[in-house]
């Protein structure tokens, strides 16, 4: 069973971010696979401190003791990877943003990168209506470049305005994206 992990870094619950994580979610569900979501903002997540304990003791773990040991392993495990996150001042939420910082604790010594290969893909919400100015290249810059990394699969970076909350849903072609989104990372 493919298992794919969602990683909403909005601190709303019940924002654009989630509407279009919940449209992917059906997808995914409607083609018969399962998908867990975790809802950053309410984990108690840490900034990474670079004092590479991580990689000094191979640990594919890290010295914060936090949340983050309840996700290492289910990351290791999963097939898919989705990062879900709105545009703040310019690029992603702090709150990806420090989720993202901590993955760097699963580089095994060597500095061989464990995360690698998986499907990945992203969903990025944003309230300028223009794609230059507000600030989602960025993120779409940051997201390409931890696929990269990671050796992973692309699988696409959904991103659209939606502002207030509610604006998702009214955007019929942004919501198709998202579903088309979990319908991709489900085959």
């Amino acid at each position: 069973m493919t298992k794919v992990l969602i990683f909403n870094g909005s601190p709303r619950r019940n924002g654009n971010t989630s509407t279009l994580i919940k449209e992917c979610v059906r997808a995914i569900k409607d083609s018969g696979k399962e998908a867990e979501v975790f809802f950053l903002n309410d984990m108690n997540i840490k900034p990474c401190q670079f004092c590479d304990w991580c990689i000094d003791n191979n640990a594919l773990s890290c010295v914060e003791e936090d949340d983050m040991h309840e996700l290492y392993p289910k990351l290791l495990e999963s097939d898919v990877i989705i990062f879900a996150a709105p545009i703040f001042w310019f690029t992603i939420s702090a709150q990806m943003k420090l989720f993202m910082d901590r993955l760097y604790a699963l580089h095994a010594k060597g500095g061989k990168f464990q995360l690698s290969p998986k499907k990945v893909g992203a969903i990025l919400v944003y309230g300028d209506n223009n794609v230059e100015t507000s600030g989602v290249n960025n993120a779409i810059g940051t997201m390409k470049d931890v696929i990269h990394y990671m050796k992973s699969e692309d699988m696409g970076i959904v991103h659209g305005t939606a502002y207030k909350i509610g604006d998702a849903e009214k955007n019929t072609e942004l919501m198709k994206q998202a579903y088309d989104l979990g319908l991709k990372v489900s085959k």
